[in-house]
């Protein structure tokens, strides 16, 4: 008897991630940033693409290396960082925000004239959003007047983009959006509905293919399994972490709390501190 194939969703990060970032998938990636950013298929097959990113299958613990797992795409004067969230709630949404604001201020005191900045652009894809929100499929953030909406600064230069798969996969059917079609294709249920998706779009087919043969590989799925896991406990510590620094406790005793380095703790009460309004 055939075994039945395993499926994981591709709004899960570590598959998204994996699956876009792969030395295999490079035409995949650049079908992909050419829907959902203004960047031409010809263009981007043109520039030098640098992918930033730490695959799970390069580390054995969390904390050996930046277990964040970024995703940050470089060419040209640009730079585009890929989220997703299979649940996106305030916490959510603030880590996100974390993650653009350190992007640009990175730029900061590199020796360059200060007018200098490069593009940064993060595409988040969210799911069941619990959360206060934008009901629209697709919503940009940027920084603008709030006294003036129309007075925007560094509309160029600063750029966050929602897209609600949620929303999405409430939509009919368009083969013809290649957006909504990559958004139902992220957001597909089972294999059936996934392979459905993609069927007539030669990309994402092959795109599928590879994803079925990566999560049934037995190794990714040994890893897989630790990962989520790891990430999980990670995942319970820090939100503990947050709010026990919300409540000003002391350093030294979150950190014996939840096993979280001083080092480690500090960037997560900066990150709290740019969040306030």
């Amino acid at each position: 008897m055939l075994q039945e194939k395993k499926f994981v969703s591709l709004s899960n990060d570590l598959l998204f991630k994996e699956a876009l970032t792969h030395t295999d998938n490079r035409d995949k990636l650049i079908y992909f940033l050419s829907c959902f950013t203004d960047f031409k298929k010809e263009y981007l097959e043109s520039v030098n693409l640098i992918v930033q990113y730490e695959s799970i299958f390069t580390k054995t613990k969390l904390n050996d290396k930046a277990y964040r797992g970024d995703v940050v795409i470089k060419f040209a004067n640009f730079r585009i960082n890929l989220e997703c969230y299979s649940t996106f709630n305030e916490q959510s949404f603030n880590k996100s925000t974390s993650y653009i604001m350190r992007i640009f201020s990175t730029q900061k005191d590199r020796g360059k004239k200060s007018n200098y900045l490069e593009s940064i652009i993060q595409l988040n894809f969210i799911d069941k959003v619990n959360y206060s929100f934008d009901p629209n499929i697709i919503s940009t953030y940027g920084l603008v007047n709030l006294s003036n909406i129309e007075d925007k600064k560094l509309s160029d230069k600063f750029i966050i983009k929602y897209f609600r798969l949620d929303k999405a996969r409430m939509l009919d059917y368009n083969k013809d959006d290649k957006v909504l079609l990559w958004l139902k294709f992220i957001g597909a249920e089972s294999n059936e509905e996934r392979s459905k998706i993609a069927e007539g779009d030669d990309a994402l087919m092959a795109l599928n293919e590879w994803i079925d043969e990566y999560v049934n590989d037995l190794h990714t799925q040994e890893v897989f399994g630790k990962w989520a896991e790891e990430i999980a406990e990670e995942k319970k510590a820090t939100e503990i972490a947050q709010n026990l620094c919300k409540l000003n406790y002391p350093l030294e005793n979150i950190s014996k709390a939840t096993g979280i380095s001083l080092e480690e703790l500090k960037k997560i009460k900066n990150e709290l501190k740019e969040m306030k309004p």
